[in-house]
């Protein structure tokens, strides 16, 4: 009784510690395990919880995936509470943390990650502790395939090498003829040449759209308080060949401006939302102890 009071005191003390950490409100208190996405304002709509809680709901689990509103100078400090409840089980990390929680991570990070250097995706190791890998390049990937085939014969211009932009690069440049990737940031060109692409200044793409079968977003122009705005304006856009296609890996609002105008030139489109799925997919098999293959996850999750 003694051992059992202490537990729920040390409960209870971990609910208030992510309380005062978070933004947002949240209740855990009533569940077995939970899960969360963590980032600036998940709250604000992000897909993830609504994905997972789908799969915990038809699987009888009295689990939920909630979002975690986080500000930069107090996200180590939540992630060392997490870390210490065993009740978590782990979940995703959305923008502008990549970067930041695969360094807090240190080791604890598989392999494609170190590579990439951002984590989108947290599950607990063989030791128990939160250990981090990233699902947004392959599931980016399969998204453009699976709409458009193999990119094996195109040439790749990948706009924004933030957390989300080194996933999608890292698999881009794997299978295309050509990857260059756009950034302000040195960072991006000491990437570019770890993954053997191709990197240039903003003040750069006009001479090289021309040449570019497709285009992707993965900056964060588009998205939320950027939502009027794209990284391309009209002028450049009439630049691309109408055989090219543009993908904007933002899936809030579904049709960005850049798609927008995108269309108005008939060039193909595709927007983030079925990337989103494939990566929550892959997220949830890695944090959950699961009987359900990929495909059993994926039909449940495709019905929210």
């Amino acid at each position: 009784m003694q051992l059992q009071k202490q537990a729920m005191i040390d409960l209870y003390s971990i609910i208030k510690m992510n309380n005062s950490l978070i933004e947002n409100k949240i209740d855990v208190a009533v569940l077995d395990k939970y899960a969360a996405i963590i980032g600036e304002k998940p709250s604000n709509g992000a897909r993830s919880p609504e994905l997972w809680n789908k799969v915990f709901k038809e699987s009888d689990l009295n689990y939920k995936m909630v979002p975690m509103d986080v500000s930069e100078n107090k996200l180590k400090s939540l992630l060392n509470s997490l870390n210490n409840d065993e009740r978590f089980l782990g979940g995703a990390i959305t923008a502008p943390y990549k970067e930041v929680v695969a360094d807090w991570l240190g080791k604890n990070i598989s392999e494609e990650a170190k590579e990439i250097g951002a984590v989108n995706c947290l599950f607990r190791n063989s030791e128990n502790q939160l250990f981090g890998t990233n699902t947004d390049g392959e599931a980016s990937l399969k998204s453009f395939n699976d709409n458009f085939g193999s990119i094996n014969d195109k040439n790749i211009m990948i706009l924004g090498v933030g957390g989300a932009g080194k996933a999608v690069a890292a698999y881009f440049a794997k299978s295309a003829k050509s990857t260059i990737l756009v950034s302000r940031s040195l960072s991006g060109k000491n990437y570019s040449k770890k993954i053997g692409a191709i990197w240039k200044s903003w003040e750069d793409i006009n001479d090289y759209l021309f040449n570019v079968d497709v285009l992707l977003n993965c900056t964060s122009i588009g998205f939320q308080s950027q939502e009027s705005k794209s990284p391309l304006n009209q002028d450049q856009i009439s630049s691309l060949s109408q055989s090219s296609i543009i993908f904007d890996i933002i899936y809030q609002p579904l049709e960005t401006r850049l798609l927008l105008m995108a269309k108005n030139n008939n060039i193909q489109t595709l927007n983030g939302l079925k990337m989103n799925l494939e990566q929550a997919v892959l997220a949830y098999k890695y944090a959950i102890n699961t009987n359900l293959t990929l495909d059993q996850v994926y039909k449940i999750m495709s019905k929210v």
